[in-house]
């Protein structure tokens, strides 16, 4: 299980920020559940009679057999049923970014790749069968749009349908498992999109589109995956009253446009070697006083950015200025304000950007206003 430091919880946090804006403007309710809940929840689930050589082995408090949760999915049927639903409140979607814990063999974990203790940015849309397809449309293109903004346009879709000669890992239900690998097909062809299919690799409840990104090695690896579920609402008695006034199954759909956020930001640490978008990097602007006289000038142009909210850093070490300046651009920072004599008679800052040795002269707002715009709009560049 991963520790994060300081400088990938930044990018993680950032991730998360932009992800729940999206979820927002997408009309998702943000819900919280346990990390563990009772064996017998994990039965009714499927989880256990398909899913238990990858769930932590069980803990016994008080004669009574716990489980750490694999997935947030069966936690969010329960708030589902919370209350009884109507189809005017549909499709209701709830997302969490939920913390799971996976039993990886220790041969298969790989840095961040994989790994055993794992946070998704997880949701579930509960809707009825008119409204899947839209739902699962509107997924994909949140996809899409995710994945422009990041700078990923290198991936492979993949459908991923059941196996009907693995009975221990697939309910024998031909019907049910050939009308939702058609809903998911159909969407992928009416958008136009190229994908593969592929038996064997469905959840154990439904078949799913997975998002499909290289490794440096070649290595595919699973990113994103949008999975259409058409068992959970019967094992969870799940209904909602439709038009006609009668009890109606839901259908569900499961997304996690950035899966494992431990996985995501790996393949963002190998695209970008490093050098995080603005928006994404730790440390965006690295301030180098040349001497000690310069230190004032460089604490108010820190304190400017700082109370910005914009993430700044000021190397006051005993070193030279060629030093400095090599050791900020070994760290990536977007941006480096070198302060001297100038700077501070003329009230200016000299600016260089990440990938150029030239230096801009700049007044400290209209530099202020081009970072806290390019953070804003989350593009690529510097």
């Amino acid at each position: 299980m991963p520790l994060w430091l300081p400088n990938g919880v930044v990018i993680r946090d950032e991730l998360e920020k932009f992800m729940k804006e999206l979820e927002f403007l997408a009309g998702y309710q943000r819900v919280m559940s346990p990390h563990i809940a009772k064996e017998e929840f994990y039965q009714q689930s499927g989880h256990l009679p398909y899913y238990q050589g990858s769930m932590f082995p069980a803990m016994e408090l008080e004669n009574v057999n716990y489980r750490l949760r694999p997935m947030c999915c069966p936690h969010h049927h329960k708030i589902f049923d919370s209350s009884m639903r109507s189809y005017k409140e549909l499709p209701l979607r709830l997302a969490e970014y939920g913390q799971v814990y996976r039993y990886e063999l220790s041969g298969a974990l790989s840095g961040l790749m994989r790994v055993r203790g794992l946070c998704q940015n997880d949701a579930h849309i509960y809707c009825s069968v008119a409204q899947v397809k839209n739902e699962i449309r509107q997924v994909i293109e949140m996809y899409q749009h995710a994945y422009k903004v990041l700078g990923i346009l290198d991936y492979r879709l993949r459908l991923s349908k059941w196996d009907a000669s693995n009975p221990e890992k697939y309910q024998d239900k031909k019907d049910q498992w050939e009308w939702a690998e058609g809903i998911l097909r159909e969407v992928l062809v009416d958008m136009n999109l190229r994908f593969d299919e592929e038996a064997g690799e469905a959840a154990f409840y439904g078949p799913k589109i997975d998002v499909q990104l290289k490794n440096i090695y070649g290595k595919e690896e699973s990113a994103s995956s949008v999975q259409l579920d058409f068992m959970s609402a019967e094992r969870f008695i799940l209904s909602f009253i439709n038009e006609k006034g009668e009890k109606e199954r839901p259908v569900i759909v499961h997304r996690a446009p950035l899966g494992s956020h431990e996985r995501f930001v790996a393949f963002l640490i190998e695209k970008y070697k490093g050098a995080m978008p603005l928006w994404l990097s730790p440390i965006q602007v690295q301030i180098l006083p040349i001497a000690d006289r310069h230190q004032e000038y460089a604490k108010q142009v820190w304190l400017m950015l700082h109370n910005a909210f914009v993430r700044v850093n000021v190397d006051n070490r005993v070193e030279s200025l060629n030093r400095k300046i090599k050791d900020a651009k070994e760290s990536q920072a977007p941006y480096i304000i070198v302060i001297g004599d100038q700077e501070v008679a003329s009230g200016n800052l000299s600016v260089q950007v990440r990938g150029s040795s030239a230096n801009k002269k700049l007044s400290p707002k209209v530099f202020l206003d081009e970072v806290r715009l390019q953070i804003a709009d989350r593009i690529i560049a510097p």
